[in-house]
């Protein structure tokens, strides 16, 4: 098992508790109550910082994978996203958005961030190959409603999924 805790925060951060949260110490309490089963597996990760884990979660129908870097003082950074290369931190709110490689993506849905006062304070993307399978990476200095990300999905329909990672 893992030293100085790292197990019930890395339980903590799966089931949504902050780095100040006081159910941190009972987060495996708090996982079994919720149904959440999981295993720690030690295994070597490449050459990324030494407090790297990966973290995979299913729901049946499908799996996550976020390989991030503990930097200490609850910093994080995202490695990876999906075995996309990615880093981001979590200190913004961040949209990680699956769609079509297709020609004017970028460009759009920058104009609708911006049309909606929304700023980009970073922004990465990847592709499988050419016209496949694409994320794009935006953190924004904004907090956005869930209703927000309906309408980007409304005005374009290749974007087949979007996640918002919150910060707290």
């Amino acid at each position: 098992m893992m030293g100085s805790g790292t197990d019930l925060a890395l339980l903590a951060g799966v089931l949504g508790l902050s780095t100040m949260d006081d159910g941190i110490p009972n987060a495996k309490k708090i996982a079994e109550e919720n149904g959440l089963q999981y295993e720690f597996t030690k295994r070597v990760l490449g050459s990324y910082h030494p407090n790297t884990v990966l973290v995979e979660l299913t729901d049946g129908a499908r799996t996550v994978k976020v390989l991030a870097s503990s930097l200490g003082g609850g910093k994080v950074e995202v490695q990876e996203f999906d075995e996309y290369p990615f880093k981001f931190s979590g200190e913004r709110p961040t949209l990680v958005i699956r769609h079509s490689d297709q020609k004017g993506v970028i460009a759009e849905l920058s104009d609708i961030l911006y049309q909606k006062g929304i700023n980009i304070a970073r922004m990465a993307n990847e592709r499988s190959k050419i016209n496949g399978a694409a994320i794009t990476v935006c953190e924004i200095d904004n907090i956005i409603e869930d209703t927000f990300l309906s309408l980007l999905k409304r005005e374009i329909p290749i974007i087949d999924e979007i996640v918002l990672v919150q910060t707290k």
